[in-house]
């Protein structure tokens, strides 16, 4: 055969064309091989198709023998063509169902996608390829081509699989939003290459981006503020080649969107400081996992915004000096004072009316039946998660899942004080961030309520160790999903919801009773579990048990009408 039958020529530059064997199309994705040979020059150019062709024989022969290993380069054809089948498939049947639909139900699903997402980074992590199997024998089967499933090669397509799974739910919470004409969920079908990292050099990679940045600051820079604000660049570029492989010699600017900026703020709410000191043998994501199991203090917001202002400089830089059109999916991202202001604008606490609307509610004054509980009668369903999450989420704060999870061992008195133990002992059981694990005192006024004799009941009669058995976990493997779809119901059904109200909208009535009370902004979010935005948080071991405890007793809650919500 002569070499030149591998040869095309398009705008006077020459191309690599080699088809794919057939029993291979299905590993590989394509069916055919094309690369740019960059020359006009026919000597030249068959001299690199004879190379070329040398080595996808080679790669064609490893594949059917399993002498060796796929490069990085040969499994992302296969992570491709994955994501873009299920991508499109998910976003056709959007396309075709999406209708009138509501706040809410976007944003649950969109949390879905990003708790399937990291289940599925999980496995990645640990190596549970079993979890894809049939996911890729499926694969193999509709190819019609057959690797034995302990053969090396059939662990690197399931890695790839697990990969293109992950970033499938990346692209499903794009589609969930709306946002059907994001670049991240089209998909080029024209000529392709088997070196899926091979950029032209017109295009803004992050390495030639940031080589240039650093260059043009050199004079500006001292060493120290240059060292810093390499490392926080190249951590970012750790962070995204820990998830989807690609370097950033290959990663583009343009290539990563808002979803993509947004998980990277969520992961750097569990980063230890000085993490790639510290731990230097461990990838980002172990990195949070070790902070977490460790208790250890994680970045304070400052820091925490500058990781991702230098990463909204670098675009800004680009837009400026390198011509890049794109979007800058980093701007806006640090928790300012502004943007702090702007957050609580958009999410509201409930009025004083609406909390006492609530609960006065038939669910605590008397229901027809717990499915009816809008409607009033004799029951008062004193033993349901229903009755207790809305009390215990404005006596203390805590999320949904966070209270639904909840185990009888959780409730016990330390230094007697009575407190909830948020942790992760269980595995239905996580909590958002590192600062989430905590201790939480119980307000007197709940005890009053009567959620000490609902415990102790409990631990006496119930077969499960729960405190809530009555909370099912959902299919998504959580106990929010359902619960967060029944309030929202109750609450339409009292007239009360409202676009910017929500469960969470105890959360942020909490915030403003401790606000009110003249308790300090640092103790209250440690109450609550969230980052306090101060740098010395990561000095510090927080505040008492005992303190806490005073601070929450401080506030009265007087929209809990005593005439209303009686003891019991």
């Amino acid at each position: 055969m002569h070499m030149q039958t591998y040869l095309i020529k398009r705008q006077n530059v020459y191309h690599f064309r080699r088809r794919v064997p057939k029993n291979l199309i299905g590993i590989l994705g394509k069916n055919e091989v094309v690369k740019s040979l960059r020359t006009s020059d026919f000597r030249t150019a068959t001299r690199a198709a004879m190379v070329m062709a040398d080595e996808l024989e080679r790669l064609f022969e490893r594949i059917q023998t399993d002498t060796d290993l796929l490069t990085q380069k040969e499994e992302e054809l296969v992570y491709k063509h994955v994501l873009k089948e299920n991508t499109l498939s998910l976003k056709k049947e959007a396309l075709q169902t999406f209708d009138n639909r509501q706040a809410e139900d976007v944003e649950l699903e969109a949390f879905h996608a990003r708790t399937f997402r990291a289940e599925v980074l999980e496995d990645l992590r640990l190596s549970k390829l079993d979890t894809v199997k049939d996911d890729v024998d499926k694969l193999l089967k509709d190819f019609k081509v057959t690797i034995e499933s302990s053969s090396v090669i059939y662990k690197q397509l399931s890695r790839a699989m697990l990969r293109a799974l992950a970033d499938t739910y990346s692209n499903a919470e794009i589609i969930v939003s709306g946002d059907f004409e994001n670049p991240k969920l089209y998909f080029d079908d024209g000529y392709s290459t088997i070196e899926n990292g091979i950029q032209s050099e017109s295009l803004l990679t992050f390495e030639r981006v940031i080589s240039k940045y650093i260059k043009d600051k050199e004079f500006s820079w001292g060493k120290k503020q240059r060292e810093a604000q390499v490392a926080k660049l190249n951590y970012f570029l750790t962070y995204a080649e820990e998830i989807d492989g690609l370097s950033a010699n290959v990663r583009t600017l343009e290539s990563i969107t808002s979803n993509d900026a947004r998980n990277y703020k969520e992961h750097l709410h569990g980063v230890p400081p000085n993490t790639s000191k510290r731990f230097p043998d461990l990838t980002p994501s172990q990195a949070v996992k070790k902070a977490e199991q460790d208790g250890l203090n994680t970045l304070s917001q400052t820091s925490q915004n500058n990781y991702l202002q230098v990463l909204s400089t670098l675009y800004s830089f680009a837009k400026k000096e390198l011509d890049y059109d794109g979007k800058n999916p980093f701007e806006g991202r640090g928790e300012t004072k502004a943007a702090k202001k702007l957050q609580r604008d958009q999410r509201d606490s409930f009025s004083q009316r609406q909390l006492e609307v609530l609960f006065s509610s038939p669910l605590y004054t008397g229901c027809k039946t717990l499915s009816s509980c809008h409607l009033s009668g004799s029951l008062v369903p004193t033993k349901s998660h229903k009755y207790w999450t809305p009390l215990i989420a404005l006596f203390t704060g805590m999320r949904m899942q966070e209270i639904l999870q909840l185990y009888l061992e959780d409730v016990y008195q330390k230094d007697g004080i009575w407190v909830l133990d948020l942790n992760t002992n269980h595995k239905d059981k996580n909590l958002k961030t590192t600062q989430s694990r905590r201790l939480v005192p119980i307000h007197k006024r709940l005890i009053e309520l009567g959620f000490l004799d609902f415990v102790r009941d409990k631990k006496t009669t119930n077969t499960s160790p729960r405190l809530f058995e009555d909370a099912k976990l959902a299919s998504d493997k959580t106990y929010s999903s359902t619960f967060s779809k029944w309030f929202s119901r109750y609450l339409n059904n009292l007239g009360i919801k409202t676009d910017k109200t929500s469960f969470h909208s105890l959360r942020h009535n909490l915030k403003d009773s401790f606000r009110e009370a003249g308790v300090s902004d640092e103790l209250a979010e440690n109450f609550m579990g969230r980052s306090t935005g101060s740098t010395g948080e990561a000095y510090g071991t927080g505040f008492s048990l005992k303190k806490q405890h005073e601070e929450i007793n401080k506030i009265a809650f007087q929209h809990i009408l005593p005439s209303r919500l009686s003891c019991r």
